[in-house]
C-alpha cells in the first residue's frame, strides 16, 4: 500500500478516534488510481480515486464507510461513544429523509441501547440495513417506523454476528445438500444404512472427544450417543437455556468438574509449561457478558430462522464456543449444536447423523484456521494482565467486548458450509462403503470357516490393521487356522476391501483406503 494513500472510511475513523484495537475487513484510502488488493491476512485494502474524498466531518466518513466498507457493528459503537448523543442527534434532525442518516440514527440506538430525542419525523422509503446481495440476512426482518429502517440483521445488540456474501460462500449455498442426503439415504440398502447410521452416533461422538485429546468413560459416551440423537427436538428456547446447556455439560465432562450454571468469573484458554510463562491462546469473555452473550446467541437463533441451516449452525456453534460459557466441554457441545441446528433446519433426515466431527478430526487445521480466525485478531484487541496465581484480568474490557458481541463469522460460515459438503461426499460415503465391504469380507470368510461371531471380528479387526495379512505376532492366536485357510482368508478379505468407491447413481464417492 502507498504511504502516500489517504485514509477514509473506517480506516479514517479509525486513525482519528484512536481506534487502534478493532481489526478492519476491508481499509479504504484516498490515491491517484483507484486499486483492490488483498494482503496475506485477509484484509481487502482498495483505493479510491480523489473525486471519493467526503472531507473531514466523521459523519460523511461513517457514510462512506456504509457504502462502501464491510459493515463493522464494534467500530461503530465504538466511534458513537466517542462522537456522544448530541453529535448524532444534530446529524440526524439536519438530513430527516436521508438513507443513511436514517441507518446511523438507527444504529446508533441499536448498538448504544438508547433512544435519541427526536424532534423531527424521519420520512423516506423504508431502507435496510444490510443488502442481500452483500450479505446473508435475517428471514425475519423487523421495520423500525421511527427511523423508517428496515433491520436485517442475524441478532440482536446483545449478539449481532454478521457473514458477509464472497464467491465460495455464494458457490457452497446454490448445492442442494438436502437432496444430496435424501437421495443417498434412497440409494443404499436400508439394513445397510440403518447400521451405518447407528455406528456413525459412536464414532461421532470419539471424535468430538478425540479432538479434545479425551478418552470418554462408557457411560459418557452412550450419554452423549442419547443426546447426539435427540438434536433438534428441543425448542429453541430449551436447547440453548442455561439449565439445558448446564445438564449437557454435567453429561459429557468429567463428574468432578460438572458445573452448577454459567461462568460468572473471567476464563482463558492457555497453558503453563513448567518453569515457563503462561501461554494464552483465547481470552474469553469477561463473566458478566456470559449472560447477556448467550440471551444474544438465543436471539440469532430466533432470528436466523428459515436461514441456510449450515449457515445457521455455524453461527450459533461458533458463536457459542467464543462465549465459553463453562469451565470444560465448550468444544463438545459447540459440536453438538452443529448437529443440533442441521437436525431442526432440516438438512439431515430424520434418524440421520453427519460425521462432522470425524471430517473436523481428520482435517484438523481446517478447523484450527476457522477458530483461529476469530482468536487470533482478538489478540490485538484485548489487554489483559495474569497475576502471580494465573488468574487473568482484562484491562479494556469496554474496547473489548464489542469484539465478542458484533463478530465477523464470515470464516466460519464458510467452513462449516465447505465440511458439511466433504462429510457428505467423503466421511459418509466412506463410512457406508467400510460397512459394506466388512459384510463382503465376513460372508466370505465364513466360506471358508464357520467361525463364531466374536472370533471373526477380531480376525478381520487385526486384518484391517495390518493391510489384509494377519500379523506373524498375531498368528498364534488362530492355531485352529492351517496356512491355506489363512491364505484363502487373507485373499477374501483383500478381496472385499478392494472397492475404495461407493457408486452411486452412476457417481463414484471415495472411500476408505
Amino acid at each position: 500500500m502507498d504511504t502516500s494513500n489517504r485514509p477514509v472510511g473506517y480506516t479514517w475513523l479509525r486513525q482519528q478516534f484512536k481506534i487502534s484495537t478493532s481489526p478492519i475487513s476491508h481499509e479504504s484510502y484516498i490515491g491517484g488510481r483507484a486499486s483492490s488488493v488483498a494482503t496475506e491476512h485477509g484484509v481487502l485494502q482498495e483505493v479510491f480515486v480523489p473525486s471519493y474524498w467526503p472531507g473531514d466531518d466523521p459523519f460523511e466518513h461513517i457514510v462512506f464507510a456504509l457504502k462502501y466498507d464491510h459493515l463493522h457493528l464494534d467500530m461503530l459503537r465504538q466511534v458513537f461513544a466517542k462522537l456522544g448523543p448530541e453529535q448524532v442527534l444534530d446529524y440526524v434532525e439536519k438530513q430527516p429523509n436521508g438513507k443513511y442518516t436514517r441507518q446511523i440514527g438507527y444504529l446508533y440506538e441499536f448498538l448504544s441501547d438508547t433512544t435519541l430525542p427526536l424532534s423531527v419525523t424521519m420520512g423516506g422509503t423504508y431502507v435496510e440495513l444490510l443488502s442481500s446481495d452483500n450479505y446473508l440476512v435475517s428471514a425475519h426482518p423487523q421495520r423500525d417506523s421511527r427511523w423508517r429502517v428496515t433491520d436485517n440483521l442475524l441478532g440482536s445488540r446483545h449478539f449481532a454476528p454478521v457473514v458477509r456474501r464472497n464467491a465460495e460462500i455464494n458457490s457452497l449455498l446454490i448445492k442442494d445438500f438436502t437432496e444430496a442426503l435424501q437421495s443417498f439415504k434412497q440409494q443404499v440398502e436400508p439394513v445397510l444404512f440403518q447400521r451405518a447410521v447407528d455406528y456413525l452416533y459412536f464414532k461421532e461422538t470419539r471424535s468430538s472427544y478425540d479432538i479434545e485429546r479425551e478418552t470418554p468413560s462408557p457411560d459418557r459416551e452412550q450419554r452423549f450417543v442419547a443426546a447426539l440423537r435427540n438434536a433438534g427436538n428441543d425448542t429453541l428456547t430449551q436447547v440453548l437455556s442455561e439449565t439445558s446447556l448446564t445438564q449437557l455439560q454435567n453429561l459429557i465432562v468429567e463428574p468432578r468438574y460438572a458445573q452448577q450454571g454459567f461462568r460468572r468469573h473471567q476464563n482463558y484458554v492457555g497453558e503453563s509449561p513448567p518453569g515457563r510463562p503462561t501461554i494464552v491462546h483465547y481470552v474469553c469473555p469477561p463473566g458478566e457478558l456470559v449472560e447477556s452473550l448467550m440471551t444474544g446467541l438465543l436471539d440469532c437463533a430466533k432470528r436466523t430462522d428459515g436461514l441456510n441451516p449450515i449457515v445457521r449452525a455455524a453461527l450459533i456453534a461458533f458463536g457459542f464456543v467464543f462465549v465459553h460459557p463453562f469451565e470444560d466441554g465448550n468444544g463438545r457441545i459447540h459440536r453438538f449444536l452443529i448437529h443440533d441446528f442441521l437436525t431442526r433446519g432440516g438438512l439431515v433426515p430424520e434418524g440421520m447423523i453427519l460425521p462432522v466431527s470425524a471430517y473436523m478430526l481428520h482435517h484438523p487445521r481446517e478447523y484450527e484456521r476457522a477458530l483461529e480466525a476469530f482468536s487470533k485478531p482478538l489478540r490485538r484487541v484485548v489487554r489483559f494482565q495474569l497475576d502471580d496465581d494465573e488468574m487473568l484480568t482484562i484491562v479494556n474490557p469496554d474496547e473489548a467486548g464489542g469484539y465478542y458481541r458484533y463478530p465477523d463469522l464470515t470464516t466460519q460460515a464458510g467452513y462449516l458450509l465447505y465440511a458439511v459438503q466433504e462429510t457428505i461426499t467423503t466421511e459418509l460415503a466412506s463410512e457406508i462403503l467400510f460397512i459394506r465391504n466388512y459384510d463382503q469380507a465376513r460372508e466370505a470368510i465364513r466360506e471358508v470357516i464357520d467361525m463364531p461371531d466374536r472370533r471373526l471380528d477380531k480376525l478381520i479387526k487385526l486384518l484391517h490393521q495390518n493391510r489384509g495379512a494377519l500379523s506373524k505376532s498375531k498368528r498364534h492366536l488362530y492355531q485352529e487356522l492351517d496356512d491355506a485357510e489363512l491364505n484363502r482368508i487373507e485373499l477374501a478379505y483383500q478381496s472385499a476391501f478392494a472397492q475404495q468407491t461407493l457408486s452411486l447413481d452412476g457417481d463414484a464417492l471415495p472411500g476408505q483406503p
